[in-house]
């Protein structure tokens, strides 16, 4: 009768708790404007180094003031170096006030838009051989804050640096112009921008990081010059480059209608929100906020496939889908990294490649922590600077009610 026994129980099958599980989770999107770096309207300010004129430094409260209460985490500047037209060397006090302003702005934790020009009020700019000179002199600056440089803009030629109205680079002076165009490539790792798509494609064709700026967004049939060519905005739409700017003037085609269209088609990610006043208030509110919104980049949770027990050491996986509902995909690639509690798992992809209106689903491969507890999973997107890379301040965040968390956590045994 034992052995009877014995062996009835050997042959019941005895059920063994599954060593891991997972959950699928679905999210919800937020109406929120969320202040992402490196996008959105910007906060316009310049300086002057010019005889008899105070220079009006950056203020990094009033910046970071604005970055929390308004989103703008781009600050636009102009550095007007009136007083260096005729001089070749930029004093040591003047590099040193530029230099501060850079500190400010990473205090604040906001990203700039930088152009260097020499008027406002005229065409007397400087010659060649001078604007050379002066980049090179801005270059240490320019390439030791390339971490905060959203973008470059040509600038240096004509009157507001926009490459017209100019005693020393008349229209026909190519290869003058490109070879301010060569100096600013060579002065920082960072995104340049020319004046019109004209200029792109004939002085850096294949170079990825120079964009455009539209100084004249919707002004006229061709934005007031902006547009030279029949297919510049056919081959516009076809690019992936940094496009931003500002409204000019009133015109038949400057009403919401064709401000979101265009800024969809050429994936525009920052614009100046107070200029022109007339073609911004024209939009009203609500199409302001979409646009405050939708300027760049806007990375939403849409669904997850996450495990949510498992035993210590076991190979896991998730799997996170994200949908850009901005107008452009992200200028600057940086990590995607899985959070399982403080444990960091870095995701293979590649930012740059989310383009607008995509979604892309994420794979990531890691094993469970090595000690038993709960660990709450989070997606984070840091700065790729080391200087930046643990300043929340820099780091994007999801356009969800829960921001970056998965809602998840993984309980291991």
């Amino acid at each position: 009768m034992r052995l009877l026994l014995a062996a009835l129980l050997l042959a019941t099958p005895v059920a063994v708790p599954a060593t891991t599980s997972s959950t699928t989770m679905t999210y919800t999107g937020t109406d929120a404007v969320v202040a992402n770096p490196g996008r959105g309207f910007f906060t316009y300010t310049e300086a002057h180094l010019a005889a008899g004129v105070a220079y009006v430094p950056l203020d990094a409260a009033e910046l970071a003031q604005e970055r929390t209460n308004e989103a703008h985490t781009v600050v636009y500047r102009t550095f007007y170096l009136e007083k260096y037209r005729s001089v070749d060397t930029i004093s040591a006090a003047d590099l040193a006030l530029i230099k501060a302003d850079f500190a400010a702005a990473r205090t604040a934790g906001v990203k700039l838009v930088v152009r260097f020009a020499y008027t406002s009020t005229d065409a007397q700019d400087a010659p060649l051989a001078r604007v050379l000179k002066h980049i090179a002199q801005l270059k240490p600056i320019l390439t030791g804050n390339a971490d905060l440089l959203v973008a470059v803009q040509a600038g240096f030629i004509g009157t507001w640096g926009e490459w017209y109205y100019s005693q020393n680079f008349p229209l026909t002076a190519t290869a003058a112009r490109k070879q301010v165009v060569s100096a600013l490539l060579a002065a920082t790792p960072a995104p340049i921008q020319l004046r019109t798509p004209g200029y792109k494609r004939a002085y850096a064709p294949a170079v990825a990081r120079v964009g455009v700026h539209d100084d004249c967004f919707l002004a006229g049939d061709d934005d007031y010059g902006t547009y030279t060519a029949a297919d510049d905005r056919t081959w516009l739409a076809s690019q992936s480059f940094l496009v931003g700017g500002e409204t000019c003037d009133p015109s038949a085609r400057s009403g919401w209608a064709n401000a979101s269209a265009e800024m969809a088609a050429y994936h525009w990610t920052y614009l100046n929100p107070s200029f022109n006043a007339d073609v911004l208030d024209s939009w009203g509110a609500a199409r302001l906020a979409e646009a405050s919104r939708r300027l760049g980049y806007r990375l939403r949770l849409t669904d997850a496939v996450l495990p949510t027990s498992a035993k210590a050491g076991t190979s896991l996986s998730a799997k996170i889908t994200l949908t850009n509902e901005g107008y452009a995909a992200p200028v600057q690639t940086r990590p995607i990294q899985l959070r399982v509690g403080t444990t960091t798992v870095t995701v293979p992809a590649d930012l740059r490649t989310f383009a607008p209106g995509r979604s892309v689903t994420l794979t990531v491969s890691f094993k469970a922590p090595a000690r038993t507890g709960s660990y709450a999973l989070s997606l984070a997107l840091p700065d790729p600077s080391a200087r930046l890379a643990t300043d929340p301040a820099y780091a994007i965040q999801l356009a969800n009610p829960g921001g970056n968390s998965l809602g998840v956590s993984l309980r291991v045994s």
